[in-house]
């Protein structure tokens, strides 16, 4: 029998002006308690997946490239937030979080 894990994501939809920030506002949430990490991506408008990074028990892993802009906030075990600081047109993209189980090979 296969399980369906789910996922929630909030809110559907931000509106910001060029020169704001989205603090606390971009939440994804589950209830999987083998699950502890939360990955963050980002579609842009040509459909171009961009992985951002993930949160694992409180310890933010954002990619190096997007570290100025990108934060993450929560335990990772349960909740994230994703945060974009001070956004800009190239900001203008779906976001979308996914949840996993920590692998013990990696490094980190």
């Amino acid at each position: 029998a296969s399980r369906a894990y789910k996922i929630f994501q909030t809110p559907p939809s931000i509106i910001k002006k060029p020169g704001e920030s989205v603090v606390s506002e971009i939440y994804c949430s589950h209830n999987v308690s083998i699950f502890e990490r939360i990955l963050w991506y980002k579609q842009n408008k040509r459909g171009a997946l961009k992985y951002l990074g993930y949160l694992n028990r409180n310890f933010p892993y954002p990619e190096d490239d997007v570290k100025e802009k990108i934060s993450f906030g929560g335990d990772g075990s349960k909740y994230s937030s994703l945060n974009v600081s001070t956004v800009s047109e190239n900001d203008s993209a779906v976001y979308f979080c996914a949840a996993s189980r920590h692998s013990t090979t990696e490094s980190h």
